[in-house]
Formats: C-alpha cells, sequence, structure tokens
C-alpha cells in the first residue's frame, strides 16, 4: 500500500514567499479559481438532475409535447425493445487497432477510445457495454465510428428516432438483466423483452431535441469546468515552481 511518510515528506524543499502581502494575493487568486471550479461543477449536477427528471416525466408520460397547433399528440402505443430496435455485434478487438491511429472515433467501456483510420457504422447509433466493468452504460455513437467487441450495438428500427430511444433506453434500469459474477454480462435478448411505449415521430423528434439541447448545454459546461481546471494547474505550476 503506497504512502507518503511526513518524516520524508517535512524535509522536502519548498519556495515561500516571506512577504505576508504576497502570500494573502496568492491565496485569494487560489481562492477565487476553486471557487469558480465549484460552482462550474453545480451548475453540472444542476443540469445532470434537470435532465433525468425530465426524462422521467417524460417517460412516465406526466409531461406531455404538443403539436404546432397547441394539441395533444396521440396516446403512446404500447410495445417491446425488440419492436422498436435490434442489435448487431463488433469484432473489433483492443489488440486489433493497436498500432492503428487515424480520424474515425472507436468507442470502449468508458466512451470515446481514441481515432483509427477505419469505421464500421455509417449512421449515428447506440451502443452499450455487454461485458466487463461498465455492463450496462450507454453511449450515443456519431456515425462513421466504431466500438469494441466488448460491446452492443442497437439501431432503431423504422419510425423511431435514433435520439429519441436513446433517452429511452436511458431510462431504463439494466441492472436488472446483468447476470455473472467473475465477469458481469448482458445481452440483448435478456432485455429485449422489456416493455416500453412508443408515440409519434413527430413527438419523438420534440423529445429527442429538447433533451438532447439539456445534453449539448451540459457539455458546454463540462468544457468550461475543463478550462478552469486547466487554469488552477497552470497558476499552480508556475506560482510555485
Amino acid at each position: 500500500m503506497p504512502r507518503a511518510d511526513w518524516n520524508l515528506v517535512s524535509s522536502s524543499l519548498i519556495s515561500y514567499p516571506s512577504n505576508s502581502d504576497e502570500r494573502k494575493k496568492i491565496g485569494q487568486i487560489i481562492q477565487l479559481v476553486n471557487s469558480r471550479i465549484h460552482t462550474q461543477k453545480k451548475i453540472i449536477e444542476q443540469l445532470e438532475t434537470l435532465i433525468k427528471v425530465f426524462r422521467e416525466k417524460i417517460f412516465s408520460g406526466t409531461f406531455r409535447f404538443k403539436d404546432e397547433e397547441g394539441n395533444n399528440f396521440n396516446s403512446w402505443v404500447p410495445s417491446t425493445l425488440e419492436n422498436i430496435c435490434h442489435k448487431e455485434s463488433s469484432n473489433i478487438s483492443a489488440n486489433k487497432i493497436e498500432d492503428n491511429f487515424g480520424n474515425y472515433i472507436i468507442y470502449g467501456a468508458s466512451g470515446v477510445l481514441r481515432k483509427i483510420d477505419f469505421y464500421e457504422e455509417e449512421n449515428d447509433y447506440i451502443s452499450i457495454v455487454k461485458d466487463g466493468a461498465g455492463v450496462g452504460r450507454l453511449f450515443f455513437c456519431e456515425g462513421k465510428s466504431s466500438v469494441l467487441g466488448t460491446m452492443e450495438i442497437i439501431k432503431p428500427k423504422l419510425d423511431v428516432n435514433v435520439q429519441f430511444l436513446f433517452y429511452q433506453l436511458s431510462n431504463i434500469d439494466f441492472t436488472k438483466y446483468v447476470t455473472g459474477s467473475t465477469i458481469p454480462h448482458i445481452y440483448f435478448k435478456d432485455y429485449k423483452n422489456e416493455k416500453v411505449k412508443i408515440p409519434s415521430k413527430k413527438e419523438q423528434t420534440k423529445i429527442a431535441n429538447f433533451l438532447s439541447s439539456i445534453d449539448e448545454k451540459i457539455e458546454t459546461e463540462k468544457k468550461i469546468l475543463s478550462q478552469y481546471e486547466l487554469q488552477k494547474k497552470y497558476l499552480l505550476a508556475n506560482l510555485f515552481a
């Protein structure tokens, strides 16, 4: 178990400003950056809570959209996942692409793995981790990309919006379908009979656009957070170099 022994750490040499005013100014600057980082994290947390609440309300039927004339859309139609989407497999292994580099994204269990020189999927799709760590985790994948073989590809059938399908799947608790103790796994055959309700294509599009707009805002705020964290890292490196 690695640890930092005080007897060793206490003898390390550090730079320390002798002027108390300078120390105070340094502390204020660092506190300001920390405050911005804290606020930014709160903004992201609130947005993530917001999209979760809206997703639950939408798919429980307590929040509905209206058409261009202000009228309610038709009632949602009961169905199963098998009726609205299908799954495909990937045979790409991490070893196969070890020395492969290019411009096309390949997804792994944690999201974007890196970029390679080929792709297997032309259009947007959904992927789910089927084996190992992160099993059941969903990703909305951009077209002209690929996934590792540890993931399954889920594509919508006719008259189903791919983004709407992603949010509908995101509202399902997949942990109840996970099997295996040593290496947990989940497969389409296990959850294909999950019961769902499907609105009209127009309402699907409205739902997808609404939820994706919140997701885009979350990604924007995460980029701002990354900038603040880089500023802090740069600041500390230069102040205490």
